[in-house]
């Protein structure tokens, strides 16, 4: 008989091991019967006895999820890459940029991959661990360090630092200006944040077997953080030139400035006087509208080639349509200033303009990224819907197997309440912007001239005394276009209509006010200086060609202190 050992029997005291197995009962050595020990026997393996043997699972290999090193950073390259190419792709097929941009950011993306091949190039990896020098497991590499060192938030950059979501649009834009196009930063950073170009999540373009094998330091890196700044995207593409003439030796072109400056004078609403103005300042004041060379630069709003711009129109602005009441008096009417602008005119039809521009009830495009936990007690509960809206096809990622029980708890509204959609977004901005300029144009009166007194009977005196003729000259008080400037030190000194126009101007390029505010003030100590520098010329007598030129647009001798509005 065939016994198999168990537990103790504990009937009666009985401490039997052994055990058999008899018509399905189990049964002690000593016949003590085993409650609920019964069993059948399967006739298919009837009377089969014997150890049991288990097989031991073969050990499978464990895939690392995440890469790490070289190989983890060409992955990231490889990522951005693919997010840089899909900007231009939206830029080249839905913007209608011309197709050599593609090309022409691709150069520039190449030569930016120069100085980080030590990082991702994985052949690399074979000479360091050939290395004299033996890295402990408690010891971090040299790529380690870069992965887990954040972006540096300082404006200095090296040329082997990371680069940053940011530099992608930054890139976007000196395509387009090595192609002289006209298009300014405050294009692009409109693009960016109205979702109209992949930027905010971007990562989410990404295939999902990339962003699987991305550490968590590269995936913040191609996500945005804090809101993006039309300011900071304009330093981003400020240090990005800086870079490329640095260590490529490359020089980017000036603006295309008779465009540029068309298309701000007319999104500004703006006589075309201004533009003359604008291109006779330009002159006087020998600015390039392009990078600097050198990184010295005496202010460093005049270094974005934009702010050079915006100033210039800002200035020419106020020395023909001052904001002043005190208006100076043309001599002819041929002159720029011999038409007076009506500044509450304007005013009602920029807020006219913006008001058309965004929806009634309805959360404008581009600012739900900038929505903060104190804006939604303010809210409607159509912005709400309409930023829960944005924030579901955002963020949420739909490329990932959902929730068996996401079905039941649907997030999407059964209705659509997106924007309506446009054929043509730019066309509605064009028609807003013509009428915008009609009802300005409307506004518009002749000036009163007043012709130098000198001018009246100086046929009769052609032998008489020059000196005198000058002291007669000087003796005409009238005051000219330009005796009213006012300089605004602070904003606090601006009147209402004066700061409504420098954000409107300063909105354009993505600057802020206080950036427009020290580009303009430079300007006008330059060109203070200039005066200064004619008056000196003139009195030893080398009277300046320029200066005579310029007189049709700013006759007075100071820089006005008048009150204003």
């Amino acid at each position: 008989m065939e016994y198999v050992k168990r537990g103790p029997c504990g009937q009666d005291g009985c401490r039997e091991r052994r055990y058999y197995l008899q018509d399905g009962v189990w049964f002690c050595r000593r016949g003590h019967q085993q409650e609920g020990r019964q069993v059948e026997e399967d006739p298919d393996d009837f009377g089969r006895r014997g150890t049991i043997h288990r097989v031991k699972r073969v050990a499978e290999e464990k895939i690392q999820k995440t890469y790490s090193g070289r190989r983890g950073y060409r992955l990231f390259i490889q990522a951005y890459q693919l997010i840089l190419w899909k900007q231009c792709h939206v830029l080249v097929h839905e913007k209608g940029f011309p197709a050599d941009l593609e090309k022409v950011v691709k150069d520039l993306w190449a030569l930016r991959l120069q100085s980080l091949v030590d990082k991702f190039d994985e052949s690399l990896d074979a000479a360091d661990s050939n290395g004299s020098a033996e890295i402990f497991s408690s010891q971090a590499s040299a790529i380690d360090a870069v992965e887990d060192k954040s972006p540096s938030s300082s404006t200095a950059r090296k040329v082997t630092d990371n680069p940053l979501l940011e530099e992608s649009l930054g890139l976007c834009y000196l395509g387009t200006l090595l192609l002289r196009l006209p298009v300014s930063i405050g294009d692009i950073y409109r693009f960016a944040m109205r979702e109209e170009l992949p930027f905010v999540q971007a990562i989410r373009l990404v295939p999902l077997e990339i962003r699987d094998r991305l550490t968590q330091v590269y995936t913040r890196a191609l996500s945005v953080q804090t809101a993006l700044s039309g300011e900071r995207l304009h330093e981003t593409v400020y240090q990005l030139g800086m870079m490329y003439s640095r260590e490529y030796n490359i020089t980017f072109p000036p603006l295309n400035v008779p465009l540029m400056l068309f298309q701000f004078v007319r999104q500004l609403a703006l006589p075309l006087e201004v533009y003359s103005s604008v291109r006779k300042l330009q002159q006087i004041l020998d600015f390039s509208f392009q990078f600097p060379l050198d990184k010295k630069t005496s202010t460093r709003a005049l270094s974005f080639p934009e702010a050079q711009l915006l100033a210039l129109i800002v200035v020419a602005t106020k020395l023909i349509f001052p904001f002043s009441k005190t208006k100076g008096f043309p001599i002819s009417a041929t002159e720029p200033a011999a038409q007076v602008l009506d500044w509450n005119v304007w005013n009602a039809a920029q807020k006219h303009f913006e008001k058309k521009s965004k929806e009634k009830g309805r959360l404008a495009k581009g600012q739900e990224v900038t929505v903060n936990d104190g804006h939604v007690f303010h809210l409607t509960g159509q912005q709400m819907d309409d930023y829960l809206d944005w924030y579901e096809n955002t963020w949420i990622d739909k490329n990932r197997a959902a929730n068996p029980l996401a079905p039941m708890f649907p997030i999407s509204r059964m209705e659509s309440s997106s924007h309506p959609a446009e054929t043509k977004p730019s066309t509605k901005e064009k028609e807003d912007i013509e009428e915008k300029i009609r009802t300005v144009t409307g506004g518009i009166t002749p000036a009163e001239t007043v012709p130098p007194k000198h001018s009246e009977g100086s046929e009769g005196k052609q032998n008489g005394n020059s000196d005198d003729e000058e002291e007669e000259e000087n003796d005409d008080t009238t005051p000219r276009p330009g005796y009213s400037y006012r300089v605004y030190k602070q904003e606090s000194d601006m009147p209402k209509t004066a700061r409504k126009f420098y954000e409107t101007a300063a909105n354009l390029s993505g600057l802020s006010l206080k950036t427009l505010m020290a580009a303009v003030n430079r300007s006008e100590l330059k060109l203070e200086k200039w005066q200064e520098d004619t008056r000196r010329a003139e009195y030893h007598g080398e009277r300046n060609v320029e200066y005579t030129a310029f007189r049709d647009i700013e006759e007075g001798d100071e820089w006005g202190t008048d009150s204003e509005e």
